[in-house]
């Protein structure tokens, strides 16, 4: 009986004994690029909305539904992919994700009116939905422990790279078109990257932790011995023996099911990771959609608003990079409490003031530990899940983050400045920013060092 509770493959500890190779950065790369082409997408909206807005002549109302209308569709694609991930691979959900949203998005660009548009990007954002969790869990499942939060600050760099370029194309594009074909213009070259679907299904491989418990012992081990000898050639050494993993095997083989996240044993890891991102989703959401159009009714012209909001998002970059390498060092819990704490003084002081120098350097403050705490803190919750569940529990706290954070939040966002102004609006993000770092200091557990079978709960035993 003992027998069945034993990885016999010990996959785990021979993806943990994989030195750093072109492999690694292969996955890293390819995992990455989907995020990239991806934050375009999302960033999309924020660089043409002001231009939407003028050329339709949208409510407060029209602009907040449009503004959240991918990041609703998100919300909703999120859990159903996620399951589909965890039953059925990574690699297919990612690949016909990309697929969906790139080629809604070039649609959307000969929306006739704002009802066409408003659906289209809502139908996008089930796409995004799709692809949204699976870079960092196909990263935590590939790369070793001791440098996992290191490559997904570069991973999710990439998402920051995108973001920051989001802004920089809007300046190349719309002030050289009328203003009724500036943001269709846009809308197409976004959905270009569709053609980086066929380069992932033809070079990303499938998690062998995931093949393992889904298509068998036969399978894993195949693509498990085409990792070894590949990186074997490319080292010109044999790798070292492996430690021995021993994992529940029943527990693992277990069919993922979405309200298990919600059962104990999962339930806490679901809340604190659902109130950490909703913290910092918040504080992303609204200096990516509306920094354009704060800058614009400060008085900035369009195109220099977006060469701001640029330099704003892009601040991101060596942030994720910081992240990725202190939640290694020093742990995911501290890092992500000092980045969050540091991001809401940025927000607090933001709504205060009005000089460009100012703005700028307190935008770069959110976007530097804002933004730039999502590497640690997407681990973090990523690992603690067991692999059958790892798709599903972090498409569930994507959700809960995104829709409070991500459509309540930016939706309100118009109506409530009405009333309480730009200084009210930045306050509340404040007060909302330090909420999650206080929940992970109280309850959250440390994972930095463990493989995903420690952090998880399936771990028995090693030699």
């Amino acid at each position: 009986m003992a027998q069945e509770t034993v990885e016999s493959l010990n996959i785990p500890g021979r993806l943990e004994r994989l030195p750093i190779s072109r492999f690694t950065w292969l996955i890293v790369s390819l995992a990455g690029a989907a995020w990239f082409i991806e934050s375009l997408d999302i960033g999309a909206i924020g660089v043409v909305l002001e231009s939407i807005r003028r050329v339709m002549d949208l409510t407060p109302g029209q602009v907040g539904m449009l503004a959240v209308s991918s990041t609703a569709g998100i919300v909703v694609g999120l859990i159903p992919a996620g399951y589909l991930a965890d039953s059925y691979g990574r690699k297919r959900i990612l690949v016909w994700g990309v697929v969906e949203y790139s080629a809604l998005t070039m649609l959307a660009a000969f929306s006739p009116n704002y009802g066409v548009l408003l659906i289209l990007r809502f139908l996008s954002g089930l796409g995004m939905g799709a692809v949204f969790p699976l870079p960092y869990a196909i990263v935590s499942e590939f790369v070793p422990r001791f440098t996992r939060t290191k490559f997904n600050g570069v991973l999710d760099g990439c998402l920051s790279v995108g973001y920051f370029l989001a802004p920089l194309i809007g300046a190349a594009i719309i002030p050289h078109f009328a203003p009724t074909l500036s943001w269709r213009v846009y809308l197409l070259v976004c959905g270009l990257p569709l053609l980086y679907a066929a380069i992932a299904h033809k070079w990303l491989p499938e998690s062998p932790r995931w093949m393992e418990v889904r298509l068998g012992r036969e399978k894993a081990e195949t693509a498990m011995r085409a990792i070894e000898s590949g990186v074997e050639r490319e080292t010109g050494a044999a790798l070292p023996p492996p430690r021995v993993h021993s994992v529940n095997m029943q527990e693992l083989k277990k069919r993922p099911s979405a309200a298990e996240v919600w059962a104990s044993g999962q339930l806490s890891k679901t809340v604190i990771g659902s109130t950490a991102m909703v913290s910092a989703l918040l504080m992303f959401y609204v200096v990516m959609i509306y920094m354009p159009t704060l800058l614009v009714k400060e008085g900035y012209t369009i195109a220099h608003s977006l060469l701001y909001t640029a330099i704003i998002t892009g601040s991101a970059i060596p942030g994720k990079l910081l992240n990725g390498w202190l939640s290694d060092v020093w742990g995911r819990k501290p890092t992500y409490i000092l980045f969050m704490v540091l991001a809401s003084i940025g927000a607090l002081m933001f709504g205060t003031v009005h000089s460009l120098g100012l703005v700028i350097t307190y935008g770069c403050l959110m976007g530097f530990f804002g933004t730039g705490t999502f590497p640690g803190l997407k681990m973090y919750y990523a690992e603690q899940f067991p692999t059958r569940l790892r798709a599903t529990g972090s498409s569930t706290v994507e959700t809960i983050g995104r829709f409070l954070g991500g459509v309540v939040g930016p939706y309100l966002v118009p109506v409530i400045i009405l009333t309480i102004g730009l200084s009210g609006i930045f306050r509340l993000i404040a007060i909302i920013g330090v909420i999650g770092p206080l929940v992970v200091l109280l309850w959250g557990k440390e994972t930095a060092g463990q493989t995903l079978e420690e952090a998880s709960g399936l771990h028995l035993a090693s030699d």
